[in-house]
C-alpha cells in the first residue's frame, strides 16, 4: 500500500512538472498569434530626415521593401535608425536573435506645413492649398500673377518632390495684338538713251543701242510705205517686212533725204507703301500666327524604283508673316516674342530644276522679346534693303567716245531703298456680353420706304428703335451697356452685379427713340 502510495506521488509530481514546462511555450504561442493578427505598427519619417525607433525585443537584422523611399540601420540591439529619402510608404521588417520577425510600415511625409508657410511667405496675395497623396504633393488654390507659376515651380524643383499643380491664374489671360507693317520703297532712276535713223534715196542707216529703260531690242525691218510702189523717190520706212537682228546696234545705207532721231532722257523717283494691319488673339503663354501672302511650289528630286528619280512638290510660304507669343506677368505687364517676317519673290538666286523655275526670296526678319504694359505700342524699324545697278548699252568704238559717244550709247543708273518698320501694340481683352457687342456690318439694314428711296435718294432705310424713350433711360441707370467679360462683369476681381428690379412698363403715349 505504501509502495502505491509512492508511485502515485511521484506520477502527481511528473504531471506538475509537465504542465509547468509546456504553459510558458503555450502562453508564448497564444501571445505570439495575437500580434500577428494585429494591424502593423506605422512609424512617421519626414522626407530627408531621420528618427530612430525602438523595437520590443533585441533585434539581430532589418530590412526594407523598398530602398528607394527609407533607409534602415541597426545603431544597437534596442535602437534602429530609419532615413526618409522620398515620398511615400514602405515596409519595415525586424528579426531578433531567436529569429522571431516583426512587420511595420514608414510612412515619409513631406512636411506640407513648412511648404505652405514659405509659399505664403513668397506669394502673400495669393490663395494656396498645399496636401499631400501618397508620394506627390498636390498644390491647388489661386495664384495672382503669371509669373508666379514659374516661380512655384521652380521653388518645388528645388525640394526634390513630385507634385502636381492644379492651381490657376486670376485675371485676364487673353492678350490681342494689333500689328501695323509698313514697308517704304525709294527708288531713283537716272537714264540716257540715244535711237536714230535716216532714209532717202541714196541713204539709209540707224544706231539702236537699246531703249533707255535697257530692255530688249525690238526687232527692226525696213521696207516701202504702205501702199506705194518701192522706187529711187519712194522713202524707206521701217516695217514688218524685213526684219534686222536685234543684237545689230548700227545699221546704214545710201538713199539720200530724211534724217530723224530719238533722244530719251529719264530721271523718275518712286514712293511704294505697303500696309498690312493683322490683329490676333492669343491666351497667355500660347503662340499665334498670321500670314498674308501666299505660298509658292519648290520641285524637290527624290530617288525612285531602280535608280529613277520622282520629283515631289513642297509649298513656301512668302509674304508678310507675324508670329508672337505673350505671357501675362500681371500688374497690366505684357512679355511678349515677336518675330515679323516680309518676304517677296525674286528672279536674282533664281534656279531651274528638270525645266521648273524656282524663284528666290527676298526676305526681312526680325525676333524680339519684350515687356511693355497694357495698351502700349512698341516700333521696329531699320530693317533697311539698299541696292544699286548700273547698266551701259554702247556701240563699240564710237560709244567711248567722250563727247559724241553719247549718241552711240545708253545708261541707267538705279539705286533702291527699302525699309519695313514694325508697329505692334498689346492689350489684355476679354469677352464681351452680348448686349455690350456692336452691330455687325449689315445687321442694321432695313429697305428704304418710297420717300427714302425716290424722294431722298437713301439706299437705306432708318432703322427704328425697339424700346421706348424711359426703357432707355432706366437701362442707362442701371449700367447695363457696361457689362462685359464672362459672367457680365468688368474684371474677374469685382463681383457681378446685384438684382435689379424688373423693367418698368412704358405707358401706352410714351415716345419712342425714333420719335
Amino acid at each position: 500500500m505504501n509502495r502505491m502510495r509512492q508511485t502515485a506521488g511521484w506520477l502527481a509530481c511528473l504531471g506538475c512538472w509537465v504542465v509547468v514546462a509546456v504553459g510558458p511555450q503555450a502562453s508564448g504561442q497564444q501571445v505570439q498569434t495575437q500580434d500577428s493578427a494585429a494591424p502593423p505598427q506605422v512609424y512617421s519619417v519626414p522626407l530627408h530626415q531621420s528618427r530612430t525607433i525602438a523595437p520590443p525585443w533585441p533585434v539581430k537584422r532589418v530590412a526594407v521593401t523598398n530602398p528607394a523611399i527609407a533607409d534602415v540601420q541597426v545603431l544597437s540591439p534596442r535602437q534602429v535608425l530609419v532615413q526618409g529619402k522620398a515620398a511615400g510608404s514602405t515596409d519595415l521588417l525586424m528579426w531578433s536573435e531567436q529569429e522571431q520577425t516583426q512587420q511595420a510600415r514608414i510612412d515619409v511625409d513631406v512636411d506640407v506645413e513648412r511648404i505652405g508657410g514659405d509659399l505664403q511667405a513668397v506669394f502673400p496675395d495669393s490663395q494656396l492649398q498645399v496636401r499631400q497623396s501618397g508620394d506627390v504633393v498636390v498644390l491647388s488654390g489661386q495664384l495672382r500673377r503669371a509669373e508666379q507659376a514659374d516661380q512655384l515651380h521652380k521653388y518645388l524643383a528645388a525640394q526634390g518632390i513630385k507634385y502636381v499643380d492644379m492651381t490657376k491664374v486670376a485675371g485676364v489671360q487673353q492678350v490681342m495684338l494689333q500689328v501695323r507693317i509698313a514697308e517704304a520703297s525709294r527708288t531713283a532712276i537716272r537714264a540716257l538713251g540715244f535711237n536714230a535713223f535716216g532714209t532717202g534715196d541714196d541713204f539709209f542707216g540707224g544706231i539702236t543701242v537699246g531703249p533707255a529703260g535697257g530692255g530688249p531690242l525690238n526687232p527692226i525691218s525696213i521696207g516701202p510705205l504702205a501702199g506705194t510702189e518701192a522706187g529711187r523717190t519712194v522713202p524707206f520706212n521701217f516695217t514688218a517686212d524685213v526684219a534686222v537682228n536685234p543684237a545689230v546696234t548700227l545699221f546704214g545705207g545710201f538713199p539720200d533725204a530724211v534724217f530723224q532721231f530719238f533722244l530719251q532722257a529719264l530721271a523718275e523717283n518712286q514712293y511704294l507703301r505697303i500696309l498690312a494691319e493683322p490683329n490676333l488673339v492669343a491666351l497667355s503663354g500660347e503662340e499665334a500666327s498670321f500670314l498674308a501672302g501666299g505660298e509658292f511650289p519648290i520641285p524637290v528630286v527624290q530617288g525612285g524604283v531602280l535608280g529613277a528619280a520622282s520629283v515631289t512638290i513642297e509649298w513656301k510660304e512668302f509674304g508678310v508673316q507675324l508670329r508672337f507669343k505673350p505671357v501675362v506677368l500681371g500688374d497690366g505687364t505684357i512679355r511678349l516674342n515677336v518675330a515679323p517676317e516680309v518676304s517677296d519673290l525674286s528672279d536674282q538666286g533664281a534656279v531651274v530644276l528638270q525645266g521648273f523655275r524656282v524663284p528666290s526670296l527676298v526676305m526681312r526678319r526680325a525676333e524680339t522679346t519684350l515687356e511693355l504694359k497694357n495698351g502700349q505700342t512698341f516700333a521696329m524699324a531699320g530693317l533697311i534693303q539698299r541696292q544699286n545697278m548700273a547698266r551701259a548699252s554702247r556701240v563699240p568704238g564710237a560709244g567711248d567716245l567722250p563727247v559724241l559717244g553719247s549718241l552711240f550709247r545708253s545708261v541707267r543708273y538705279q539705286q533702291g531703298e527699302t525699309e519695313v518698320v514694325v508697329f505692334v501694340r498689346a492689350s489684355l481683352v476679354e469677352p464681351l456680353s452680348v448686349d455690350a457687342m456692336p452691330p455687325g456690318p449689315g445687321m442694321s439694314h432695313t429697305p428704304p420706304n418710297d420717300w427714302e428711296l425716290y424722294g431722298l435718294a437713301q439706299l437705306e432705310g432708318h432703322a427704328a428703335k425697339s424700346i421706348a424713350s424711359s426703357q432707355a433711360q432706366w437701362v442707362r441707370n442701371l449700367g447695363l451697356q457696361r457689362l462685359k467679360g464672362p459672367g457680365a462683369w468688368d474684371t474677374y476681381d469685382a463681383a457681378p452685379l446685384e438684382a435689379q428690379p424688373a423693367v418698368p412698363a412704358a405707358p401706352a403715349d410714351a415716345p419712342t427713340e425714333e420719335q
